[in-house]
């Protein structure tokens, strides 16, 4: 079960998908509300709802199927938030957990992020090519494809919503999530210096707080599948062998 992270959508993980199908896995990609091919909405927009969100499309899609947790449950940046939110609330929804690159509560310039949501899905429609070219120049380490994935990703995002939505702060509490999450859960971060969202004093907190948890920093920017994706299967590979 892949969960993305705010302005993202199922696409991001179009290499992920295959490469873990390829290892006999079935694999679930969700589009969370207001992101992708999911309706619009103007509220339902908070962690806890979209959790119940993700939790209700892994149990219409497994309706006729016998009733059996979530064999590895992934989650990116916002993902991550939501994906420690189901475990802690619902107790064998799955049975692993990977947490890739979760925001620290202190990390974010919350009013800022939501006017940049606001400016990329603005011009994603607007001009769209222009700015897959300054994705590309920005982000070189990116595959081909992925820029325009990303412009199509920002263009299907109800970027007001999400943005009124982030704008005034979303409350969490990151080492609490992780020091409650009852299985075993692999923290992915991403390197300081290249972009991760979890940083300085947020960054140590989490870390420490991981009672059932395996820490892995990879050399990557804040979205370490799109940049790294040998390096992240490899990690993935590692854990679940040990």
């Amino acid at each position: 079960m892949l969960v993305h992270g705010v302005t993202s959508s199922s696409r991001t993980w179009w290499r992920v998908g295959p490469a873990l199908a390829e290892r006999g896995y079935r694999v679930l990609a969700v589009d969370l509300h207001g992101h992708g091919v999911s309706p619009r909405t103007q509220a339902g927009l908070s962690v806890a709802d979209l959790a119940d969100d993700v939790a209700e499309t892994v149990e219409a899609a497994t309706a006729k199927a016998p009733a059996v947790p979530v064999d590895r449950l992934v989650g990116h940046s916002l993902g991550a938030l939501l994906a420690l939110e189901l475990v802690g609330r619902r107790p064998g929804f799955a049975r692993r957990l990977v947490v890739e690159d979760p925001p620290g509560s202190g990390s974010i310039d919350w009013a800022d992020l939501a006017a940049g949501i606001e400016a990329d899905t603005r011009r994603a429609v607007t001009d769209p090519e222009a700015l897959r070219r300054d994705l590309e120049a920005a982000n070189p380490a990116w595959p081909p494809g992925e820029a325009a994935r990303r412009v199509a990703d920002l263009a299907d995002c109800d970027g007001q919503a999400v943005a009124a939505a982030l704008r005034p702060g979303v409350r969490f509490d990151l080492p609490a999530l992780l020091a409650a999450a009852p299985l075993p859960v692999l923290l992915l971060l991403a390197e300081e210096a290249l972009g991760s969202l979890l940083h300085g004093l947020d960054r140590k907190a989490a870390v420490e707080a991981m009672r059932h948890g395996t820490t892995r920093v990879l050399a990557a920017g804040h979205s370490v599948h799109r940049e790294a994706l040998d390096t992240w299967l490899a990690a993935l590979d590692a854990w679940l062998a040990s």
